[in-house]
């Protein structure tokens, strides 16, 4: 791969290249130019950047910065789209059968693609792409990583969604979800239960073999996200040679290292998962990914290399802190509160729910991300109850390791309350995975 020297040079970081263990797909014909917001060897240097050196250094042998060449590669990801899924939208519109797209996919999924009635070329390629298991894939690993999510419970809505705040201070992130009114004001609720009907759809046993309900989800976004993107990269408002592509390898590649970081953040509050269930959790989500048209350049394979992308993650931005991010995030936690519609009996119960998000937000989050957005803080022991949390988590660690039959005991009880909340939350509603029609601005 070719190598960008970075702009400033630390020292610390790159007297060593750190053996990394990995699947690297092989670089398009076509390598495109790096975008310019991304900043990692600049800001690698900074002070920022060394207080994550400081931080994260701690969790790995050796360096903590991936090889240059490597860094470069995950890079132009950001210039990187989903080519198999766009050619299919783009066929769909020149062929004037967009209307059909969301039929046609489901058609197949259901059915099999050879009974879709001529089946457009770029539809079969899709599939084809869906059909083939890549060679790395180990079909008990995926189980087994799923498992694991399924332990995290209510607890990964609760942080997933949060943790989702330091993502919305990045243009690249911010701006598709602002362009088109998703997570904004009274979207904001019914977009972030669509994405937890994701998460408790992919996780459940065999769901995303054929036919399961996780891959029909995943797939079913993968060509949302590709409609969004033909959309959005002809606003006038994305700069492609600035920002990349919308929805890139390199923004999706992100929003997947956050299941790493559950993994590590949650042990916070009485999770602690072995290295083993964490690498096939990581695992779980690849294939995820790979469903979803997500083919980075680099996929750590252990948790040090793990350790070291995210480095690379949450050095490769600059903040930028404005109106759209702080609508983000405000509208986040405003989503969880009563409306004027509710009964009494809701009122309260949302209001209660809004406190205890609050409350979650500001431990997870970092203190410059919870200022930046101009958050209420709320006082100050509801800051720490996510703790109540751990003495029972720590109890259900302990007793899975010891007590003959408690893992499946535990794996029922914790979808049984995924379900119940997710139900009561959108009243039996099914989830849409429907892109806008028009953009919001």
């Amino acid at each position: 791969m070719p190598t960008t020297r970075p702009t400033t040079t630390t020292p610390e970081v790159s007297t060593t290249t750190p053996e990394v263990s990995s699947t690297t797909p092989e670089v398009p014909s076509t390598t495109p130019e790096v975008p310019s917001s991304f900043r990692y060897f600049a800001n690698r240097g900074s002070a920022r950047g060394q207080q994550l050196l400081s931080l994260l250094g701690r969790f790995v042998r050796g360096p903590l910065a991936l090889p240059d060449d490597v860094a470069t590669e995950l890079g132009r990801d950001r210039a990187r789209a989903d080519p198999i899924s766009d050619a299919f939208i783009a066929a769909a519109f020149d062929g004037n059968y967009v209307r059909d797209v969301r039929r046609l996919v489901d058609q197949a999924l259901d059915h099999g693609i050879d009974s879709v009635a001529n089946a457009p070329a770029e539809l079969i390629a899709l599939f084809e792409h869906l059909d083939t298991e890549p060679e790395w894939l180990d079909w008990d690993r995926v189980e087994r990583g799923a498992l694991l999510a399924r332990r995290y419970g209510l607890d990964s809505f609760y942080y997933y969604g949060l943790i989702s705040l330091e993502g919305y201070r990045t243009e690249m992130i911010y701006k598709p979800l602002v362009l088109t009114g998703s997570y904004t004001g009274g979207t904001a609720f019914g977009r972030y239960l669509e994405t937890c009907r994701f998460w408790l759809d992919t996780s459940e046993p065999g769901a995303l073999r054929q036919g399961g309900a996780g891959r029909k989800t995943s797939v079913t976004i993968r060509v949302m996200h590709s409609l969004i993107r033909r959309k959005v990269g002809r606003h006038p408002e994305w700069d492609a040679e600035r920002l990349g592509e919308p929805l890139s390898q390199n923004a999706q590649f992100g929003t997947i290292s956050l299941s790493f970081l559950i993994t590590q953040h949650a042990k916070l509050i009485g999770h602690w998962p072995t290295d083993q269930e964490v690498l096939d959790h990581m695992h779980f989500w690849r294939y995820i990914g790979h469903l979803m048209g997500i083919e980075p350049a680099f996929y750590p394979e252990t948790v040090e290399d793990w350790w070291r992308l995210i480095y690379l993650m949450l050095n490769m931005d600059d903040p930028n802190d404005g109106p759209d991010s702080r609508m983000l995030s405000q509208s986040f936690v405003a989503a969880f509160g009563p409306s004027d519609r509710d009964s009494r009996a809701d009122r309260a119960r949302k209001a209660a729910e809004q406190r205890l998000i609050l409350g979650w937000t500001r431990f997870f989050l970092t203190g410059e991300t919870f200022t930046a957005n101009q958050l209420t803080p709320p006082p100050a022991w509801r800051r720490w109850q996510p703790l109540t949390k751990l003495a029972p988590n720590l109890r259900d660690e302990l007793a899975r390791r010891l007590v003959p039959g408690y893992t499946q005991r535990l794996d029922r009880r914790k979808r049984t309350q995924r379900d119940a909340w997710l139900n009561r939350h959108t009243a039996g509603r099914k989830a849409r995975f429907s892109p806008v029609e028009t953009l919001a601005r």
